[in-house]
């Protein structure tokens, strides 16, 4: 990524606090269906058309949209919220940067009060006898639609298409998809189920009264070679961590492709025999064994904060490769602990957790950064420690620094060009 790039995503492109411009675009990106915005958009395009002298065929069109949007109008009036429509059950699957993630909510109609209720208001309704309504009935949603508005605009809604709903049959599964762009955590404000009324140009869109959050993880770097972190006299504690034998517990966990360095007792026999090649028992590692990983977001100049995405996703894939070889202990975002639910855990859910964190820090922003300091964590640990920032500094808890930046390299610390960080690397 660029300065400029940087820079240009760093600029704020939502108010903090949403003024009466921001109301009435909420309005129309919510109350209006496609059709409606083109009816509503069509008609001062065609009288600036029509001020061209002799171009008569325009004010035709333009009465002609008048006139649709009067029936819009009275759709406004007709349109009072005579479905209940309910929401629960709303779940959020994490994406990676740039991937589609989606929503998924069981959306259904009321319950038999709420029918009630609509056929006493639909009784007295004046417009609604002579006119009829296009959303459905009480106990039917000819068509409705998952959709989420009021994001942050790195993220776009993909529309969807409409179903129908029936009370008889219960709730409903529907999905909505949103396309991503940053790394970051991001409130999920509005969740709304789209029902269409009367002329299909607005909509009421039902909101949905809990709490949503999208998380967006970082494009972990993919790690092949890691023998820095073995390399000279700081690597030397490191080392026996890439013995299995050395610090496997007693309670098996799994059967795992043979790797370079595994125990010969270790080999799984029956495995070998039936598919030909090596595998190896893993064990659980003892609770609290592992290197530590520290991810220090610290910048001590406005010029290194346009790194931080590439220590982030460095970040990612160091961890992911020590997951994978059942070695990494703890894990630290500047002085704070992250828990991994254990070394006995679940791997999907202690990479879960690892991706989380990092999908939950703060953006580098043009104004304010935290300040670079001593590492200072809870408790003074007592396995290898490895950080990874974006300055070079001496650290008596810190055995190996990986460093963004293109300062000289040694034994201790490795500096990381950005611009040699893309799909993989070899540290």
């Amino acid at each position: 990524m660029s300065f400029f790039s940087w820079f240009v995503r760093s600029v704020p492109r939502a108010p903090r606090r949403a003024g009466v411009l921001m109301h009435a675009f909420y309005l129309w990106q919510e109350y209006f269906t496609p059709a409606g915005k083109a009816a509503a958009a069509l008609m001062p395009l065609s009288m600036a058309v029509g001020m061209v002298p002799g171009f008569w065929a325009a004010w035709v069109f333009c009465g002609l949209d008048f006139l649709l949007f009067l029936g819009m109008i009275l759709s406004l009036f007709c349109s009072s919220k005579l479905n209940y429509v309910s929401m629960e059950n709303v779940v959020v699957t994490p994406a990676y940067e740039g991937e589609v993630a989606t929503i998924w909510a069981d959306v259904g109609v009321g319950g038999e009060d709420a029918i009630n209720a609509i056929g006493r208001k639909r009784s007295s309704n004046l417009l609604l006898r002579l006119f009829g309504r296009g959303g459905g009935s009480a106990d039917r949603l000819d068509s409705v639609q998952l959709a989420s508005y009021r994001m942050d605009p790195s993220l776009t809604w993909l529309e969807s298409e409409m179903v129908q709903i029936n009370a008889a049959d219960g709730f409903k599964k529907l999905e909505c998809k949103i396309q991503t762009k940053n790394r970051g955590a991001f409130p999920l404000k509005k969740i709304a189920a789209n029902v269409p009324e009367i002329m299909g140009l607005l909509q009421w869109p039902f909101e949905y009264r809990g709490s949503a959050e999208l998380l967006v993880y970082p494009n972990p770097i993919k790690v092949g070679e890691f023998p820095f972190l073995t390399s000279g006299a700081s690597g030397m504690v490191f080392a026996p961590l890439l013995m299995p034998s050395l610090n496997r517990g007693m309670n098996f966990v799994g059967v795992r492709e043979y790797r370079e360095g595994d125990a010969l007792r270790d080999l799984h026999h029956k495995a070998f025999a039936r598919y030909g090649k090596p595998f190896t028992k893993e064990f659980e590692t003892e609770r609290g064994a592992g290197a530590i990983l520290v991810l220090d977001t610290a910048a001590p100049s406005f010029g290194e904060r346009q790194h931080l995405e590439f220590a982030i996703r460095l970040t990612a894939g160091i961890g992911l490769w020590l997951l994978e070889r059942n070695i990494l202990g703890r894990f630290f975002i500047d002085d704070e602990e992250i828990p991994l639910a254990g070394s006995g855990a679940a791997q999907g859910e202690r990479r879960k957790n690892l991706m989380d964190a990092l999908a939950r820090i703060p953006a580098a922003n043009l104004i304010s950064a935290r300040k670079p300091g001593p590492w200072s964590p809870a408790a003074r640990p007592m396995d290898p420690v490895l950080r990874v920032g974006l300055y070079a500094k001496e650290e008596p808890l810190v055995h190996k620094h990986i460093v963004v930046g293109r300062d000289p390299s040694s034994d201790k610390c490795l500096f990381v060009e950005p611009a040699s960080i893309k799909s993989g690397v070899s540290l």
